[in-house]
């Protein structure tokens, strides 16, 4: 797939169920490509349980507007967005944030409302032109939600996080006969693989997934609870900088952006699972 030139590449992350650590993954993959040089903007779309705005610590005074507003009242989406580049220290490049409502008023207000995916795709692509992204990362709500299909239907890219759980890997399947339909090429990566299979094992389950959903398996985390406990707390990667797990999300966002830019088909579980999981 080439890159389409001068437009931010779209790259939305799903999960089938909730608690596969999709949003902390979102954000500190997101710090990572900034912090390799690229633009890249992040969306919370997870308009029924936002959560991205505490792990990169946006408190309700940093917010004038949200995705929210933008998507209702019809506000300029630069009204609703965040420049997080200096408070989380990135030098080369950039990262902007769109939070959404998290007050209960607002997620029930914008759960009754309709917009549209061209009303969707006109905010997606003022952020990515207004802002010169390279990226753009949309973190929906778990499941098959209209949230969910808006974004798998405007992106370029998925990144699909599922655990090694049996209703997780069905509805993985599920999401990825979805992504399918709509020819949205999918990369998966295994989170929260259990202590007890260890990495020969893991790399086999990886490899059959990969058969059986017909797609990447960018990695396998193994899970660790005192990893788990921390990263709901900020961005890991920049409280942790010399921690194992902060190197292993550099070779994870390069071998994602290497999947993306080529669209190839090899599998990219080779490399064996990290020290720690991702909660």
């Amino acid at each position: 797939m080439e890159r389409r030139p001068g437009i931010a590449r779209i790259i939305s992350v799903q999960s089938f169920k909730g608690g596969t650590g999709k949003s902390t993954i979102t954000a500190n993959l997101a710090v990572t490509l900034a912090q390799l040089g690229k633009r890249v903007g992040v969306i919370d779309l997870d308009l029924e349980g936002p959560g991205l705005h505490v792990i990169f610590g946006v408190s309700d005074d940093d917010v004038s507007a949200t995705i929210n507003d933008v998507l209702q009242r019809n506000v300029p989406i630069s009204q609703a967005v965040l420049d997080l580049s200096h408070r989380l220290m990135i030098k080369s490049g950039c990262l902007l944030f769109c939070p959404a409502g998290h007050k209960l008023d607002e997620i029930l207000n914008i759960l009754t409302q309709d917009f549209n995916l061209s009303t969707f795709k006109k905010v997606v692509d003022d952020f990515g032109r207004i802002y010169r992204l390279d990226y753009i990362f949309i973190d929906s709500h778990p499941g098959v939600e209209r949230d969910t299909l808006l974004a798998m239907a405007l992106c370029d890219n998925l990144v699909l996080i599922s655990r090694v759980d049996q209703q997780d890997l069905f509805g993985s399947g599920v999401m990825t006969e979805v992504a399918g339909q709509l020819k949205k090429p999918v990369v998966l990566i295994l989170n929260m693989v259990p202590n007890s299979v260890n990495e020969k094992e893991s790399k086999k389950i990886t490899t059959r997934l990969a058969q059986l959903f017909g797609l990447d398996v960018l990695t396998a985390l193994p899970f660790n609870s005192d990893v788990l406990e921390s990263l709901s707390k900020g961005v890991f990667v920049l409280e942790r900088p010399k921690d194992p797990l902060t190197r292993r999300f550099t070779e994870i966002a390069e071998k994602m952006l290497e999947a993306i830019e080529s669209g190839s088909h090899e599998d990219y579980s080779s490399s064996g699972p990290a020290s720690h999981s991702v909660g």
